[in-house]
């Protein structure tokens, strides 16, 4: 087995560095409510990653539900020939789904990071009917990284790899977790949380020898699309050890304020 995992992440590394390197700006978001909208009325197919029972309770009118751990088991649910957007609860699974598609050359993609809180929050139409799928020729996609970025999709644990909120985060910078900030250099210089490394999403894996695999790794950002990326690139590179702080930066620097 040690020479097909070898092979597997080698597949992988190619193929998460041409997704990584390439993020146009704007880091494959669609974050205003509006934007939302417009793509849905010009026919978006929109994907809802949470599970089942959080989909049956309420969704954005249209969407389909292709649970996080099933989505590289459900490609042939999704087209490569028209817009596609995805989004979850408040963004971590989201993230974490366009870095898998985009990775698996998926390359009409985008998240919604705002996600169905922000969504919902906005007293926005939600509905609870259930969408039939429609299927689609499977992008053809190579077996070794597919399996590569499955293994790690269906084997997410309870949590999602979230490292929770600021109170956990120090917590675990206490007990000696290792930060990397993917920002760009130009946020990271205005301010970061002490101690940070400062890896910029594009350039991740081309600086992997500052990522230790020891000791637990969280990575963030501003407010958490990158890090959920980042996060899931990290993984599928065959660091289990990486966590990501879904509120960003800006949840950290505003309860530094509060605390004085």
């Amino acid at each position: 087995a040690a020479p097909a995992a070898a092979a597997a992440r080698a597949a992988a590394a190619g193929a998460l560095d041409a997704f990584t390197a390439n993020i146009p700006e704007g880091f494959l978001a669609t974050g205003k409510m509006d934007d939302v909208q417009a793509a849905m009325d010009a026919g978006v197919l929109l994907i809802d990653v949470r599970e089942e029972s959080e989909f049956a309770a309420g969704h954005l009118p249209g969407a389909i539900n292709i649970p996080l751990r099933t989505v590289a088991q459900n490609l042939d649910k999704i087209p490569t020939d028209q817009p596609v957007l995805v989004y979850c609860a408040s963004g971590l699974r989201a993230g974490t789904a366009l870095a898998a598609l985009r990775t698996l050359g998926f390359e009409n993609v985008k998240a919604f990071p705002g996600g169905f809180k922000a969504w919902s929050g906005e007293s926005r139409e939600v509905s609870t009917d259930a969408v039939e799928a429609a299927t689609f020729e499977p992008l053809a996609v190579d077996a070794e990284l597919l399996a590569q970025v499955d293994g790690f999709l269906s084997n997410i644990p309870e949590g999602f790899n979230s490292a929770g909120d600021v109170e956990k985060l120090q917590a675990a910078m206490d007990a000696g977790a290792v930060l990397i900030d993917v920002r760009e250099e130009s946020e990271f210089a205005e301010g970061a949380i002490t101690g940070a490394v400062n890896i910029p999403i594009r350039t991740l894996m081309q600086n992997l020898d500052q990522v230790p695999t020891d000791q637990p790794v969280i990575v963030y950002c501003a407010s958490g699309h990158r890090a959920a990326m980042a996060g899931a690139v990290l993984h599928m590179a065959g660091y289990a050890n990486v966590r990501v702080f879904a509120a960003g930066y800006g949840a950290w620097a505003a309860a530094q304020e509060e605390a004085g």
